[in-house]
């Protein structure tokens, strides 16, 4: 109980809002694995994929930030990534019993390339550290973390412009104003959240800058990860599970200071925020592994998570969203609806596959 004490603000959690929003996340996992279960993977389908995986990680963020008001949020992320890493380990070893299959997809895996073995480990360490800067940056100026959040849409226009030059993926003029209005409306979302400029802000937002180079270094080796069209659950897993264990250590080393602990509402809370960041980070992979999918496309609508989340702050704790939020909102929603009406003529290139196995 002490050491509970020494990272809680408030205990206990509430029981009411941990069983709706379990209710909520349940519905769109049920979601996901219809969809998983009777549609063929088309671009369509990674624009589907990657909006989904912007609704968990909208839950995972909402998840994160209720557990901030109560708890010290670098020690509650730790045991998050823990957790993370725990329900993987589980999950993987209850899976290999159960299905011989996929003790065969797992030796698929460790008899690929070098080189594919890296890309996989290299996603989930990226994934990380980027978080781990992310924390870094809000905790040395708390009161611009929401705009500072904005800066990480840059990623867009980062992994667009390299696939643009690696395997010349082009996007059509109704998909960049998506991807534009996105960016935008996501950017417009936080002006009313910005604060008086703190002395720390030059600092933490290089620190969000690095995250955000970071992220988009992920997102490059998750596609990459998919070159040699090994199999999804153990590829996806070891991306989890790297993320989760590296994550963990990297908090505990250099952002947490009091001793690691089990509270159990503390890890109830952080259980299901793992399912949610989990199953986004799933989702991730299984869009961008979409012969046809378009990276930059995909990657503004999983940006576009902190629409999500607004709406789980009005539907779960009844904040109402400012007039900001709203156009900015309405923005984000108008420019994903272009992303769905957006033609998926275009190509992925076989460049991207022919390069990673000469490197191999």
């Amino acid at each position: 109980e002490n050491s509970a004490s020494s990272i809680c603000i408030a205990v206990p959690m509430d029981d009411q809002l941990f069983l709706r929003t379990l209710l909520l996340l349940t519905l769109f996992a049920s979601l996901l694995l219809c969809h998983l279960s009777t549609a063929t993977r088309t671009g369509r389908s990674s624009v589907l994929l990657a909006s989904l995986a912007s609704v968990f990680f909208g839950f995972d963020n909402f998840l994160i930030a209720y557990a901030g008001r109560l708890i010290q949020p670098a020690e509650y992320m730790s045991v998050m990534f823990w957790s993370i890493f725990m329900v993987a380990c589980f999950g993987s070893t209850a899976l290999a019993i159960a299905s011989p299959s996929f003790q065969d997809e797992v030796k698929q895996v460790f008899q690929a390339s070098r080189m594919q073995r890296i890309w996989i480990v290299s996603s989930g360490t990226l994934i990380a550290l980027a978080q781990t800067s992310a924390c870094l940056g809000f905790r040395l100026d708390e009161v611009d973390s929401g705009p500072l959040q904005s800066v990480v849409i840059a990623n867009v226009p980062i992994v667009g412009i390299f696939f643009y030059f690696w395997s010349h993926e082009t996007l059509s003029k109704i998909q960049l104003l998506g991807c534009a209005l996105i960016m935008a409306g996501i950017s417009f979302m936080f002006l009313d959240d910005a604060g008086p400029v703190d002395s720390n802000f030059p600092a933490s937002f290089l620190w969000i800058c690095i995250s955000t180079l970071f992220y988009a270094s992920s997102i490059i080796t998750i596609r990459f990860a998919g070159g040699e069209e090994l199999p999804e659950r153990p590829k996806s897993i070891a991306i989890v599970l790297s993320s989760g264990l590296l994550g963990f250590l990297l908090l505990r080393l250099f952002l947490c200071s009091g001793p690691f602990t089990f509270h159990p509402e503390i890890l109830t809370w952080a259980m299901l925020n793992a399912l949610a960041s989990m199953t986004g980070l799933l989702t991730v992979v299984l869009s961008y592994e979409v012969p046809d999918a378009k990276v930059a496309l995909a990657t503004a609508l999983i940006d576009s998570n902190a629409v999500p989340m607004c709406v789980l702050n009005f539907l779960l704790l009844g904040e109402k969203p400012g007039l900001a939020k709203l156009v900015g909102m309405a923005v984000v929603l108008l420019g994903c609806s272009a992303g769905f009406a957006s033609p998926h003529e275009a190509k992925f290139d076989e460049i991207l596959s022919n390069s990673l196995l000469e490197t191999s």
